[in-house]
């Protein structure tokens, strides 16, 4: 099994955070997850340090929200983005919000903001088929 190198986890919400990375650890499928409290601050990250493999985005946050990273995010280099995945993170998208996101071509899914193992699993085995046993 290839572990993946790192996830990145963008939510305003310290207990979600803590939550979802205890969640991402369990799978043991990854070396790293790094939390970052908003959109300007996972974009410094993704800058600055290694670039994940997954990011688990939350929409609604102070500063820079998840649709603002999202737009900028969509104007970074390709060093930046290749072959990274986006999960969007929340509770419901609007009718509008659901046409909004087809803009993103880095967006594969909207899940619900409290990961599962299973959910996490079923994320890595769909996208980065080696990084499961």
């Amino acid at each position: 099994m290839n572990k993946l190198k790192r996830i990145l986890l963008v939510d305003d919400s310290k207990a979600t955070n803590f939550f979802n990375k205890t969640i991402i650890l369990k799978t043991d499928c990854v070396e790293e997850v790094v939390l970052v409290t908003n959109g300007e601050k996972a974009l410094h990250s993704i800058q600055t340090s290694s670039v994940p493999d997954i990011i688990f985005l939350d929409l609604n946050m102070p500063v820079m929200n998840g649709w603002e990273f999202l737009e900028q995010y969509e104007g970074l280099s390709e060093h930046c983005k290749n072959s990274v995945i986006v999960i969007l993170l929340g509770t419901k998208l609007s009718t509008e919000q659901e046409k909004k996101l087809t803009s993103f071509s880095r967006v594969m899914e909207f899940r619900d903001k409290m990961l599962t193992k299973e959910i996490v699993l079923e994320i890595i085995s769909t996208y980065f088929k080696d990084s499961v046993s």
